[in-house]
């Protein structure tokens, strides 16, 4: 008994996925405050002193995008249903367009800027494909392992080419970069770290030297424990477009 409590015990420590879901939240939160509202200031005022404010305030943002996208592989492994989660990130990345517009683009539609909620569509839909690719190549060149790494190397390519591709019309957030960086995460598997840190390093290269903050994120990774933690599923959908759709009338109401 005693040695079950202490199991219990130990099993409890580390952080939750809905732990690691509210950093990812609050600090995008704190980055769309300074895109959308600090970042008009300093237009407006021309104010050294608010482009500081902005400067620590997207900083901080760029830790949100990689735990997004570890979530999106996260997902994808443990999901019952992987149609209705591709669906569900499908509904909500129309739901989130016009307010994505309206904070970014000061515009209803604006179709050559697109939110990341598509982005993160892009990526669960990439690393599906390549799942099934890597399960086909598996069962098609059992006998032969050398093949079966060609095979699969042939469909990351062909993957990632097609990523590019749709995203050169998506024109979401991040972009190609992103969806990529979801590729990273999946194929590292459980080296979660590992798969992490590539993938900001990726972002940094790719995105700008401002991505490598984002490396922060592996301190509380190292603590995740794979638990899943409290149950908000809808929470973190709903709080995309609504977050953007309240600061998009703050900025309005401000004059921004």
């Amino acid at each position: 008994m005693k040695e079950e409590k202490e199991m219990d015990m130990t099993e409890k420590k580390g952080i939750s996925g809905f732990t690691l879901k509210m950093i990812a939240v609050v600090t995008m939160l704190i980055d769309h405050i300074g895109a959308v509202l600090v970042e008009s200031m300093v237009s407006k005022y021309n104010s050294y002193v608010l482009w500081n404010v902005d400067m620590v305030l997207r900083g901080i943002g760029r830790l949100a995008f990689p735990l997004f996208c570890f979530f999106i592989v996260e997902g994808f492994h443990y999901t019952h249903d992987r149609k209705k989660y591709a669906i569900r990130l499908g509904i909500f990345a129309v739901i989130s367009e016009v307010p994505f517009d309206l904070a970014f683009d000061k515009t209803f539609f604006a179709p050559y800027d697109n939110s990341v909620m598509i982005t993160l569509l892009l990526g669960l839909l990439a690393i599906w494909s390549l799942d099934t690719l890597f399960k086909k190549s598996a069962e098609k060149f059992k006998d032969s392992r050398v093949k079966q790494n060609l095979c699969d190397i042939v469909s990351i390519a062909v993957v990632t080419a097609a990523v590019v591709l749709i995203e050169e019309l998506a024109s979401s957030d991040y972009g190609a970069a992103g969806v990529v960086a979801i590729i990273i995460i999946y194929l590292l598997g459980r080296h979660k770290l590992v798969g992490l840190g590539l993938a900001v390093i990726w972002l940094g290269l790719t995105c700008g030297h401002t991505e490598f903050y984002a490396l922060v994120d592996l301190i509380p990774l190292y603590f995740y424990h794979g638990r899943q933690g409290h149950r908000m599923k809808y929470f973190f959908y709903v709080f995309y477009p609504a977050h953007l759709l309240v600061l998009s009338f703050i900025a309005r109401g401000l004059g921004l």
